[in-house]
């Protein structure tokens, strides 16, 4: 009888050489989308970063382009402190600002406020950028008001500002009887990883020679 060979089928040792081929393959590939996604992971996380530091650039310029002095209003200020936390600046400024939005024409409010900026710990020891706003400029200035974050991962704070070409490490209109004429603003960030950034911007405050002739 004639006997047939089985030209179909495979040996078990192809069987096994064929599966290890495939398991490293697969180790590839997973290790591949594992690191794609850690990747992906801390680009989001640093868009996200970059999206809050723009964000509160954007406010503190927004009210800082507003800031006033008033003549006839003892109450009207401008302070900015020169601090430090550690090795980091730890800034605070404080001043009167046109910026307040009436969201209730019944209030019985103007588009003066006061505004501050500064850091403040979290509780697990981390510092947040802060923004303190207060609806009506009473005579406890640079007190009260609303306070809520705006940044995390933020580790210094500093503010410069310009006075007839000289730039200034902090100011106080209570001496000066002036606001300065342009505020550097400088934010410095760390990540998980440790990696440390800063970011800086300047703004004019055209009200300035306003507030020095202002009644008001």
């Amino acid at each position: 009888m004639k006997q047939f060979k089985n030209t179909y089928g495979f040996t078990l040792m192809e069987v096994l050489i064929a599966t290890a081929i495939l398991a490293v393959v697969m180790a590839i590939v997973y290790g591949s989308f594992v690191q794609t996604r850690r990747v992906i992971g801390r680009t989001e996380v640093a868009v996200e970063g970059l999206r809050g530091i723009r964000a509160s650039f954007n406010r503190i310029t927004s009210d800082l382009s507003m800031a006033f002095l008033s003549k006839t209003n003892d109450n009207t200020f401008f302070v900015g402190t020169d601090e430090y936390e550690g090795e980091y600046p730890s800034d605070k400024i404080d001043f009167t600002s046109f910026s307040h939005i009436l969201r209730n024409r019944n209030a019985k409010e103007s588009d003066q406020m006061e505004v501050g900026y500064y850091l403040r710990k979290d509780f697990e020891g981390a510092s947040v950028l802060m923004k303190r706003e207060k609806n009506r400029i009473d005579v406890n200035p640079m007190y009260g008001g609303k306070t809520y974050e705006l940044c995390e991962d933020i580790v210094g704070i500093n503010f410069r500002y310009l006075d007839d070409g000289a730039w200034l490490e902090s100011w106080d209109s209570r001496v000066s009887k002036k606001i300065p004429e342009t505020v550097e603003i400088t934010i410095i960030t760390k990540d998980s990883n440790g990696t440390e950034r800063s970011f800086r911007t300047v703004i004019e405050i055209p009200l300035r020679k306003k507030s020095a002739l202002s009644g008001g």
